[in-house]
């Protein structure tokens, strides 16, 4: 738990959704979201959601990205972590508050 609390320590806001990235590189890049799209191989509704913040980037989509951002997977993955880190723990807060460290 001392790890996960590291990671949010003093956060109050939300970290960076990998989406909010890929709009940024879109704007850079002067690209649409359908140009994007195609690239990949998926819709531009998933693209869309992604950049929304309102779909995660998977396993899949990080290689994909990486792969055509030059910057490989575990970036957009790290990006992603951050995020459901940190919702889980403000949805459940309380109950990893009663969780024993066995081991250490």
């Amino acid at each position: 738990m001392k790890d996960i609390q590291d990671m949010i320590q003093g956060r109050r806001i939300r970290p960076v959704h990998p989406g909010e990235v890929i709009s940024d590189v879109l704007e850079d890049l002067e690209m649409t979201q359908t140009n994007f799209a195609e690239i990949f191989g998926v819709s531009r509704r998933t693209i869309n959601e992604i950049v929304q913040g309102r779909r995660p980037v998977t396993v899949d989509m990080a290689i994909r990205i990486g792969k055509a951002l030059g910057n490989g997977p575990q970036f957009w993955l790290n990006l992603q972590q951050k995020v459901d880190i940190w919702d889980a723990i403000q949805a459940h807060e309380e109950d990893y508050s009663r969780v024993t460290t066995i081991a250490s």
